[in-house]
């Protein structure tokens, strides 16, 4: 587990592979955010820390340890009808290409995958992204899911683990969220939340 202190370059060693692996077996827990509108179910839910992410307004975000071993968020993206099949997905997808494209990252995606979350059918993406900039080279193994959570908007929520050397275990973290988590995401509300932080 990670010792608390700050992170100094938030390397990687036996201190990361030893939270993936608590992060692989834990018990699960539950954390909501800050407007009580979703539940999620986390890994070592304890040790989980409210954050905010840079240049991105989020519904909610997590890390696990100080030095930033997982990262979970979840934000909006607003559709016209979220009942149409691919609206949301679709809608993160021209969102996120910019990004990807001025970041240089580059993405490998493994097979499509779907989940059944509250009698509807989710996409599900797991896939793992190599930075290549200069200031930041390394992998993540990442999955995330997109919801049609409220009238006009979907909740895109995932997770990002930094491999640090241990691509595998960074992977088998996410794929337990991929089975364990994004099922299991819980709306605590009927309509779209408020705030954004």
């Amino acid at each position: 587990m990670d010792d608390g202190r700050a992170s100094n370059e938030a390397g990687g060693g036996v201190e990361h592979a030893q939270a993936l692996e608590e992060l692989k077996l834990a018990g699960v827990g539950w954390a909501t955010d800050q407007q009580r509108s979703l539940r999620v179910p986390l890994p070592d839910a304890s040790h989980w820390l409210r954050v905010k992410f840079w240049g991105k307004k989020s519904l909610v975000a997590f890390r696990y340890g100080k030095d930033h071993h997982a990262v979970v968020g979840g934000f909006i993206v607003h559709v016209p009808d979220e009942t149409v099949q691919g609206a949301c997905s679709e809608t993160l997808e021209k969102w996120a290409k910019p990004w990807i494209e001025v970041f240089e990252v580059d993405v490998a995606h493994d097979p499509p995958a779907a989940i059944e979350w509250r009698g509807k059918i989710v996409d599900v993406d797991s896939l793992v992204a190599q930075t290549a900039t200069l200031g930041m080279r390394d992998q993540y193994a990442g999955v995330y899911a997109v919801y049609p959570a409220w009238p006009g908007a979907c909740l895109v929520f995932g997770m990002a683990v930094p491999a640090r050397g241990e691509l595998a275990r960074a992977r088998a973290v996410r794929d337990r969220f991929a089975t364990e988590v994004l099922p299991k995401l819980q709306l605590l509300t009927t309509i779209e939340p408020k705030e954004s932080y």
